[in-house]
């Protein structure tokens, strides 16, 4: 793959990647929010909870707006690609575990998220359909790597150094994409505290801590995601690492680090700043260079498949 054909890619991944974005927001939204109502329990401050309920609602957005996508997507593959689908949804296909676990997740989800203020007398069996929802979701993403890899070889004949590559890829990419649905949930969540300020007005102490927080809750997985960057590309095979050095693909998962940090360090100086809804502004220029990170890191997941 040449420069042309790599920028081709990347512009052609920019939607999909906006609405997985959202997506990831989605499924990382549990995770966050049970952070905040455990925090607002074990710390006593009454903001943690309100940023968790926060977080639940935008996931309630997200969880239905993923919904709406996956079934108009599936609609759409179904009528075009019949075939394909049924292999898919069949009771063989290797994907079988993670819709199950996806549905668990949208399931427990959906009640989690509606039943903040219902449940506020019974925190404990609220934060359980919390911790529910979170493992849930991060089993979906767990089992979705494997099972995207047996899908790819399933379709070829690939040789013992496929299957090789393909078994050292599994762990590093399950923790990587775990650890980015969470960093995707809080640095959504930042841009939609701000978004939502003047509609909830909780005050400005509340926007202050909250902002900090979830910039603080953005940056942690990320420092995870970015090491897995350096784990995958050590258990990948010499004549692998070969062909990502020799192509323009290496600057695609350079791009994937450089902008890892970059958003680092913007949500850094939101975290750390005594005046965080002064840098508002920031948390939407992260948010931007998150959406190009997953471009390219889409870009060089479908490029490592390719070579399997």
């Amino acid at each position: 793959m040449n420069t042309q054909e790599t920028l081709t890619m990347v512009a052609f991944l920019l939607a999909p990647a906006f609405f997985s974005l959202l997506g990831m927001g989605a499924i990382g939204s549990p995770a966050i929010a049970i952070l905040g109502e455990i925090s607002a329990k074990t710390k006593k401050r009454v903001f943690f909870d309100k940023y968790g309920q926060q977080i639940g609602a935008m996931g309630l957005v997200l969880l239905i707006l993923l919904l709406i996508v996956d079934g108009a997507a599936y609609a759409v593959a179904l009528t075009k690609f019949p075939q394909y689908i049924h292999a898919l949804f069949s009771l063989n296909s290797p994907l079988l575990d993670t819709f199950v676990a996806f549905g668990v997740f949208a399931f427990v989800s959906l009640i989690y998220f509606t039943t903040w203020k219902k449940m506020r007398t019974n925190k404990g069996l609220h934060m359980t359909l919390g911790m529910v929802a979170s493992l849930a979701a991060l089993t979906c993403v767990a089992l979705a790597i494997p099972a995207k890899i047996a899908w790819t070889l399933s379709h070829g004949t690939p040789s013992e150094t496929a299957v090789a590559a393909a078994a050292g890829m599994i762990l590093p990419m399950s923790t990587m994409y775990a650890l980015l649905t969470m960093s995707a949930a809080a640095a959504l969540s930042a841009a939609y505290l701000v978004l939502r300020r003047n509609k909830d007005d909780f005050g400005r102490d509340y926007y202050n801590f909250s902002l900090k927080l979830a910039a603080r809750w953005a940056t942690l997985p990320m420092i995870g995601f970015l090491a897995c960057q350096g784990w995958l590309y050590a258990v990948l095979p010499p004549s692998y690492k070969t062909l990502v050095l020799g192509t323009p693909l290496v600057f695609a998962w350079g791009g994937v680090i450089a902008l890892g940090v970059v958003c680092m360090l913007l949500w850094i100086l939101i975290a750390r700043s005594a005046s965080p809804l002064r840098l508002k502004g920031l948390t939407f220029v992260a948010l931007l260079i998150f959406w190009l990170l997953h471009t390219l890191n889409i870009m060089t997941t479908i490029n490592l498949f390719t070579m399997l």
